[in-house]
């Protein structure tokens, strides 16, 4: 079996985010289990769904300055402020991934997303491209991963 991927598209707030980076300049992650078990006495075991694991993290990493730093730097200002116009994110992250010829799409739909912390930055006198980066943090109460 042979796969490789091309073409990944990453919409946020309903528009594509042209202006990523190097290296991952998307990632989701999972922070929280999807239930909870416990193991009792004589091997009894109870296990509870979790809604906390339905939560997702997505860092978003563009470049610094750029229409996509601005736009995504505006929705975190309005969320700072309690802007009465601000309204929580929603992202799709779209996976191209062609197994043997044939193209699967895996998409993960992310939904209420709230900005976690603001954007670092700094000065580097050695070349250090990480100055150029714009990380955005959010975390979804929702997501749903499809194959397609």
């Amino acid at each position: 079996m042979q796969s490789y991927t091309s073409n990944d598209i990453l919409e946020f707030d309903g528009e594509l985010l042209t202006n990523l980076c190097d290296g991952d300049c998307a990632i989701i992650t999972y922070p929280n289990e999807l239930h909870g078990m416990k193991t009792g006495k004589g091997g009894n075991t109870v296990g509870a769904h979790n809604e906390m694991g339905r939560e997702a993290e997505l860092v978003v990493r563009v470049i610094k300055g750029s229409p996509d730093d601005k736009r995504l730097n505006s929705q975190l200002i309005k969320w700072k402020d309690r802007a009465d116009d601000f309204v929580p994110s929603s992202a799709v992250f779209t996976k191209v991934i062609v197994v043997d010829g044939g193209i699967t799409n895996e998409v993960t739909t992310l939904k209420f997303g709230l900005p976690v912390k603001c954007v670092e930055t700094k000065e580097n006198v050695e070349g250090d491209t990480e100055q150029c980066i714009s990380s955005y943090h959010y975390r979804f109460g929702d997501s749903l991963r499809a194959l397609a």
